[in-house]
């Protein structure tokens, strides 16, 4: 599951009770989808009051605690690396033009990564002021946009690459152009290898210091934790309305992306994502 994706499924979610108990994780919150009540041996049971007092699997009730406690652990994550890049953001450096290749890295449309912040989003940049590579035409029809980046590694290879050529042509003059051309391929990578090993040491010297990519290593555990503890809820048998809302809060969640392209879909997977949506709906209500 993205990361990005996590804060952005709690607001699909069906019912404003579940969202607070999803991402303001209170107690109060807790209280409000279910309810507490003992049972015959006096210990504390779930209960649905659409369901006669049915008491709820504890090992449900463990579980969805537990997921609870993952969601309050991301969130906190990832509002300690927003905090982080606020922090950072006048002091990062933007690659400078000379490195700058395709446009709309932003939808996956190069092999090389996309220019990013010091958390790892993507940059989006203004293009009216890249005059020296970008055309006037380019320019007007991508006002903004993210740009993949030439590494030091990468413009080695095509330094390489250019020495190993030979001159082409059939005439002598078409060899001297090619060879003059080549030769100019050559300097400008490797005024580029400088340019990328310059802004290649400076991102890594601030991710350093800034803790940035202790920040991400904290999300990306925080969202492993979240998965397995979804997984759990998962394996444990609902016995009332409120546990099939905790297993769709779950599957809401750990799903979100699936759930938001094939919600329209008349597919199978359609068809459950909107099961899904319906069992939390239901179990809000109930819980009302």
């Amino acid at each position: 599951m993205p990361n990005e994706a996590v804060a952005a499924t709690a607001e699909g979610l069906p019912n404003t009770t579940r969202r607070a108990l999803l991402w303001s994780l209170a107690a109060a919150s807790t209280a409000a989808a279910v309810a507490v009540a003992p049972d015959a041996h006096g210990a504390g049971a779930l209960t649905s009051s659409g369901l006669h007092d049915q008491a709820e699997s504890p090992e449900l009730i463990s579980a969805y605690e537990s997921f609870c406690d993952a969601c309050t652990d991301l969130k906190e994550a990832h509002q300690a690396r927003e905090w982080l890049a606020d922090e950072w953001k006048h002091r990062w450096p933007l690659a400078p033009e000379a490195l700058l290749w395709g446009a709309n890295a932003q939808h996956g449309s190069y092999l090389d990564d996309g220019e990013r912040d010091i958390i790892g989003r993507f940059i989006m940049r203004d293009t009216a002021d890249l005059t020296k590579r970008m055309s006037a035409k380019f320019r007007r029809a991508t006002p903004r946009t993210c740009f993949s980046i030439l590494t030091s590694s990468r413009a080695r290879e095509i330094v390489e690459k250019w020495k190993r050529s030979s001159p082409k042509g059939r005439t002598e003059k078409a060899r001297v152009r090619h060879q003059l051309f080549r030769d100019k391929m050559i300097r400008e990578y490797e005024t580029n290898i400088e340019l990328a090993e310059q802004y290649e040491t400076e991102t890594a010297r601030l991710r350093e210091i800034s803790g940035a990519d202790a920040a991400r290593l904290r999300v990306k555990e925080a969202d492993d934790r979240l998965l397995k503890a979804a997984n759990e809820v998962s394996q444990c048998p609902a016995y009332t309305v409120a546990g099939l809302g905790m297993k769709a809060d779950a599957l809401a969640v750990t799903a979100s992306e699936l759930m938001k392209i094939k919600k329209s879909d008349d597919s199978p997977l359609g068809q459950i994502a909107r099961f899904i949506d319906s069992v939390a709906e239901v179990a809000g209500r109930a819980a009302v």
